[in-house]
């Protein structure tokens, strides 16, 4: 008949014992002969465990702590929706405000027991509770866009810890589907480096002049004066257009390495999360998809800049081959802007004002009937919006 484990481990810990008290080889060798014929274990595996203390028989029992926090988990999984599945650094800063917020469109029920615990939990609590939630991802295809190089304006990068407001990052997106054939949109994305305040325009083609179309269009709706643009070496950004208009906007216009997007960094990193994991990677060639592309954005980039947090590098240190990287609380741009103090009076009333009025949940639905709907399903109507225009200041255009 076969012992159990702990049968087992009792057997052992009695042989240890009589095997430390035996004092000649020929009891020790007697001892060891028995437990192999009981256990039938090898003899140097035996030998080493008669070596060893005598261990505890007991059986480890886990302590199973009650669960805190219990009344606020569906609140919790509410905002985390709302804010679109962040991870608990960056929720956590915003955990409570945002709850407030939607409780005040009626989306969630505060109860005083539930803002306590809101208050209360800490960012490693809320780490495991959304560790055991699982996120709806979109499972997309992996095509990269390629860039052509041309030399035509001086090369350089922004420090990365800049911290003047206005330093702009701008990129180009291709949605190709794969292919370069033909005529297909782009997105073109800006990215202030210092606050993460960023805006995207789809277009068709990337030609310089309806590039350098876009990018006025945006910097005219900019909520602070930029001092900045810097761009890859494409031949789309590195036009006579956008030299003479950053010239008589007092802009420094720089460009990255060839080969280098790292040097791109805050545009790239802003391109991968609003544009290749919210739009994919499909291909886009008609007005009407532009028009769709363009219309996701319209409410993306509220969403982005006024209630999504994010994060920055505060302290990088380089050790070895090893760079020890430290990050600041997780801060929305538009949190970011009030801070530096680079908002004036009327756009800060405006953003307040959107942000006092608009339901992030709402948007966050608004933009996943957009996606599921597609570009055929997009109706060129008047809709019922939820963003009104922020708006535009004058600029030096050439």
């Amino acid at each position: 008949m076969s012992m159990s484990s702990k049968s087992r481990r009792e057997y052992l810990n009695t042989m240890r014992k009589r095997y430390r008290a035996a004092l000649t080889r020929a009891d020790k060798t007697g001892i060891i002969d028995e437990a192999i014929k009981v256990l039938s274990y090898h003899r140097k595996y035996i030998i080493t465990a008669l070596n060893q203390l005598p261990t505890s028989t007991k059986t480890k029992t886990k302590r199973h702590r009650p669960l805190k926090y219990i009344e606020a988990l569906p609140a919790i999984q509410v905002v985390w929706e709302a804010l679109d599945y962040p991870c608990a650094e960056r929720l956590h800063p915003v955990l409570r405000s945002t709850a407030e917020l939607l409780a005040q469109h009626k989306e969630i029920f505060l109860t005083t027991e539930i803002r306590e615990q809101l208050s209360q939990i800490s960012r490693a609590t809320l780490a495991r509770r959304l560790i055991k939630w699982s996120s709806p991802k979109r499972a997309l295809p992996r095509f990269k866009p390629t860039n052509k190089i041309k030399s035509q304006v001086p090369i350089g990068i922004y420090a990365w810890n800049e911290d003047r407001p206005g330093a702009l990052e701008i990129d180009l997106v291709e949605h190709n589907g794969g292919s370069s054939l033909g005529h297909f949109a782009y997105t073109l994305s800006v990215v202030d480096i210092v606050s993460g305040y960023s805006r995207r325009r789809a277009m068709l083609g990337k030609g310089q002049k309806g590039v350098f179309r876009e990018l006025k269009l945006i910097l005219s709706q900019w909520p602070f004066d930029p001092w900045g643009l810097h761009s890859d070496s494409g031949s789309e950004f590195l036009s006579a257009h956008l030299v003479r208009f950053c010239k008589n906007n007092g802009f420094e216009f720089t460009r990255s390495r060839p080969y280098k997007k790292n040097d791109n960094a805050h545009v790239e990193q802003k391109n991968r999360q609003f544009v290749r994991e919210i739009i994919g990677y499909e291909r886009y060639d008609t007005p009407e998809e532009v028009a769709w592309l363009n219309k996701i954005y319209e409410f993306l980039d509220v969403y982005a800049n006024l209630f999504l947090p994010m994060r920055k590098v505060v302290f990088k240190d380089r050790q070895g081959g090893k760079v020890i990287k430290r990050y600041d609380t997780a801060k929305t741009p538009f949190q970011r802007l009030i801070e530096k103090s680079m908002l004036n009076n009327d756009v800060k009333t405006v953003l307040l004002k959107q942000y006092q009025t608009l339901n992030p949940l709402a948007i966050h639905r608004k933009l996943e009937d957009l996606l599921a709907g597609g570009a055929d399903a997009f109706s060129n109507s008047e809709e019922n919006k939820l963003i009104t225009k922020q708006p535009e200041r004058e600029m030096v255009l050439c």
